[in-house]
């Protein structure tokens, strides 16, 4: 080891290590303390890139961390450090071809219920009365009037 202040080769000392985890030495004719081969503070970049790519190919930011055992917002920051690299992506004047995906929406309200313990809305309750009133008014005659007309009715 030679001191970079004094070029002194003699009288060099360990002296502990610094946060990146380097060894330090202390020269015993200046006193000064110096690292000879400093580590970087920080992850690998090829850490980095892996995370960039699993992050890609669909890997969540918190199971990215999980796996290599770092920090997710450290992963967050290399992807956004990463995104700010790219060049501007290219949008065509005209598209040519759209392509769509297939999606099914309910308007209103779904026509059938299959949950087994549903009981349903009051107009459910109403329009499901209207209906067996008008095919069967003999059998439910004895039901208006009570609350028991609703248990008939849904099950």
């Amino acid at each position: 080891m030679q001191c970079p202040k004094c070029q002194s080769t003699v009288k060099q000392y360990r002296s502990g290590f610094n946060l990146s985890g380097s060894q330090r030495h202390r020269c015993g004719v200046c006193n000064r303390v110096y690292t000879p081969i400093p580590n970087l503070n920080g992850y690998p970049p090829e850490i980095r890139m892996l995370a960039i790519r699993m992050y890609v190919e669909g890997n969540s930011q918190r199971a990215i961390g999980r796996i290599l055992k770092v920090s997710q917002q450290s992963v967050a920051n290399w992807i956004n450090a990463y995104v700010e690299k790219l060049p501007p992506a290219e949008r065509p004047e005209k598209l040519n071809i759209a392509e769509l995906d297939e999606m099914y929406t309910f308007i209103g309200d779904k026509k059938q219920n299959l949950h087994p313990n549903y009981r349903g809305s009051r107009d459910t309750v109403r329009s499901k009365l209207g209906y067996c009133w008008q095919t069967h008014p003999r059998e439910y005659a004895s039901l208006s009037g009570s609350s028991s007309w609703r248990k008939a009715i849904l099950q």
